[in-house]
């Protein structure tokens, strides 16, 4: 219910929920990307999230380069051959930048690459990355859509080809997946 519910807000053609919002970003990096990789992300990221790039992608050969994610041609000059995904907040935690996705979203396509947004603060009421061109939309429901606390969990919005290719069995055998209390419950 919970899935049918956001990717119908979102605008997207599929949807998985998440155990939380943390389940989701790491699930929809680490469902695409193997040793030998490169994610480029935005310097300004929520603490939890930027640790994921920085310190558990490494772990497993997954190779990152930190951006200031207003600069484009930060962005273009980090782009290497094995660059498989771009990852970007908007508007960034704790700064509240906002990054300009669809130019983002052209540079990361140009280099083969994915674009993978977190839409927390923003939501599709005011902001569709789908739309300006992100392959992937990283929401948490714990924050933006039960401020009152009584639901934990994320969901990871795109096309059907990017969830069944990078997300769905990476959370059907790793478990990640949100209670089926939760999201009965949304």
């Amino acid at each position: 219910m919970f899935e049918r519910r956001m990717l119908e807000f979102e605008g997207a053609e599929a949807a998985r929920a998440t155990a939380s919002g943390m389940a989701a970003v790491t699930t929809s990096l680490v469902g695409q990307v193997r040793a030998g990789d490169h994610v480029v992300a935005a310097k300004a990221l929520f603490g939890s999230c930027r640790w994921v790039v920085e310190d558990f992608l490494p772990r497993f050969g997954v190779a990152s380069t930190l951006v200031d994610g207003l600069d484009l041609d930060q962005w273009k000059a980090a782009v290497r051959p094995n660059t498989k995904a771009f990852f970007l907040e908007s508007p960034t935690n704790p700064t509240l930048e906002v990054l300009d996705i669809g130019a983002i979203a052209g540079i990361a396509h140009a280099a083969g690459a994915t674009l993978v947004v977190d839409n927390v603060f923003a939501t599709p009421i005011w902001q569709s990355p789908l739309a300006l061109g992100a392959d992937c939309v990283r929401l948490f429901g714990d924050q933006a859509y039960r401020r009152a606390g009584t639901l934990l969990g994320g969901i990871i919005l795109s096309s059907q080809k990017f969830i069944q290719d990078n997300v769905h069995m990476l959370l059907r055998q790793t478990g990640p997946s949100m209670s089926p209390f939760n999201a009965g419950c949304c």
